[in-house]
């Protein structure tokens, strides 16, 4: 029997088309306020939103009929027809999303418009009927969302940890405060401010507040106008690549979008010959189109955006950067606004530290001098050579191992070989509480976004039950003191912590041992590499080691570590059978 559901059940199943965590809310809010003209917007979460969201602003308020109408279902101040949809530029529509959100929490609206003297509240308890009265407040809007899901508790069951959920929210206020670097943003949870952004004329200001120093300056601003677009960028260069993705931002429109695929392909085309696999470059674009020329209602979350003509957008951003990227003249960097960018951008050219060698031809001399001061003189070779039913053949294109064991012949990739040796030493002494540790002559201090720093903050006891002490050091800072000395000092740890986050942002209850095989993953790139020259000892050590793992054939990645040929297939290729 087909019934008609009443209006509270499909306020409730509306909600979970615009609300599933508490994100939502608050970005919802947050455009709702810059949207009402806000320079001044502060947040505060409460047990990571579900118990209490208050946004509040300094923006123009409302007044008694508008606030009315505001929590009515398809109600809005932005359009009036449908096809003013494909010329707005307003983040969010006022109103539209908040009859959602109240019908799934206790809902509280305190507003006084500009030039009023005094204002109103109105109180909304899961869609019953609101509750509206005077209010003595000062200009502006304050929105309290209490109690989210309290009356649809299977919604709750899908949310993630405590943490993931709290830097979910920080990581999209940081989202809005870099493309909005004129507003000042506040971020309080628990009663502890997290986070403070004070409104700045520079936008790699804005960049350094939120991402850090450490991102800032290895950036190199851009600027290119075109009949169709306007573009921003902040983009780092061949010498400043990341060993993770999450440094790429794009705004359109003062909103922030995920890259679409043709534009980030077109990206990593433009930095093929100038970043080395495996790494990524930083790319913080803002972009400025006619709206009609892009839809951003392709996905409800506005978070997808399709251009009108991406093929050419496509040409047109990967010349735009592969110029960007090959050139390290000023000539490449056009239309610079702000003289607190263009100093910025003047002492990065010069300041640049390359944080890769890259493979070079090894001469006879540099071998024999590396061979003579780590072994010695080639009378004890043979010794070397000739261990236990190993028999070490030789290295080939300064990438292959050639070993000869039980009438069969191995040629081990070095670089797989070794990750598969450092995954399984690495596992067996945490397993076996054999950890060695290698203390930092000086400690290694560093900061960290806002939204990674909550992860890190909450996950320090198991960065220290692998190896790692590390303590916070005020604000978003931490200090690093020792590591496992098993990962050598070679290794970049800032990526190791990097990555350990973003597995954890993802996770709810990840374990010690999950978080171990991440942390080895990302430290075995520093292993020996396709290219580096071995001593006969060496290759033979590492050999050694490798067939004695427990699962020598694949590097933790799932890639072979080695290729074996019998004696019978060789004989029976040169036709000796």
């Amino acid at each position: 029997m087909i019934k008609i559901l009443d209006d509270k059940t499909i306020d409730k199943i509306s909600a979970g088309e615009v609300v599933d965590r508490p994100l939502n809310v608050v970005k919802e809010l947050v455009e709702n306020s810059l949207d009402a003209g806000a320079t001044s917007i502060s947040i505060e979460i409460e047990k990571s939103g579900k118990k209490l969201i208050r946004v509040s602003d300094n923006g123009h308020g409302m007044n008694k009929e508008d606030l009315v109408l505001s929590v009515q279902r398809h109600a809005t101040s932005k359009i009036d027809t449908f096809d003013d949809l494909s010329t707005t530029i307003t983040l969010g529509f006022r109103g539209e999303a908040l009859p959602s959100i109240a019908a799934i929490s206790i809902f509280d609206i305190k507003t006084q418009e500009t030039g009023s003297d005094s204002g109103w509240h109105l109180s909304i308890e899961g869609s019953k009927q609101a509750n509206l009265q005077p209010w003595a407040g000062s200009g502006g809007t304050i929105v309290e969302v209490k109690n989210l899901f309290f009356n649809t508790p299977v919604r709750e069951k899908f949310l993630k940890s405590d943490t993931t959920e709290k830097a979910k929210i920080i990581n999209c206020i940081d989202e809005i405060a870099l493309v909005r670097n004129d507003i000042d943003f506040k971020i309080i949870s628990d009663g502890k401010t997290l986070a403070q952004y004070q409104k700045t004329d520079s936008k790699i200001k804005r960049i350094e507040d939120v991402l850090g120093r450490d991102l800032s300056k290895k950036l190199k601003y851009i600027n290119f106008n075109h009949p169709k677009i306007d573009i921003e960028a902040f983009v780092s260069t061949r010498e400043n690549s990341l060993a993770q993705r999450n440094a790429q931002y794009l705004f359109v429109n003062s909103r922030c979008v995920n890259y679409p695929k043709w534009l980030i392909h077109s990206i990593y085309q433009a930095y093929k010959q100038a970043t080395p696999i495996g790494r990524h470059p930083a790319v913080i674009m803002f972009l400025k189109s006619n709206p009609s020329d892009i839809d951003i209602n392709v996905h409800p979350t506005k978070r997808e955006i399709k251009f009108a003509k991406e093929n050419e957008m496509y040409e047109l951003f990967y010349t735009f950067i592969k110029g960007t990227v090959e050139s390290d003249e000023p000539s490449s960097i056009v239309n610079v606004k702000s003289g607190d960018e263009k100093e910025q951008i003047n002492n990065n050219r010069y300041n640049y530290k390359p944080n890769y060698i890259p493979n070079r031809d090894v001469s006879v001399s540099d071998y024999k001098n590396l061979y003579s001061s780590n072994i010695g003189q080639a009378h004890i070779q043979e010794e070397l050579l000739q261990s236990d039913e190993y028999k070490f053949i030789g290295q080939i294109f300064s990438m292959y191992i050639i070993v000869e064991r039980y009438n069969m012949c191995y040629i081990i990739d070095q670089h797989a070989g070794q990750e598969r040796v450092k995954y399984e030493m690495f596992s067996d002494e945490v397993q076996n509480n054999t950890l060695d540790i290698q203390q930092l002559l000086i400690p290694d201090v560093f900061e960290l976004q806002g939204s990674k720093s909550i992860v890190l903050k909450n996950s320090l006891t198991i960065f220290n039950k692998l190896g790692f002490t590390l303590e916070e050091f005020g604000g978003n800072t931490f200090r690093l003191t020792s590591y496992p000395a098993l990962l050598g000092g070679d290794v970049s740890f800032i990526e190791i912590i990097n990555g350990v986050i973003e597995f954890l942002e993802e996770e709810k209850s990840a374990q010690v041992q999950e978080i171990q095989e991440v942390i080895i993953q990302i430290a075995c790139k520093t292993s020996i590499k396709a290219g580096d020259i071995l001593l006969d000892k060496q290759a033979v050590q590492l050999a050694k080691e490798l067939f004695a793992c427990k699962m020598p054939y694949t590097c933790p990645h799932g890639r072979p570590t080695m290729y074996k040929i019998t004696r019978e297939e060789l004989e029976k290729f040169f036709k000796r059978t």
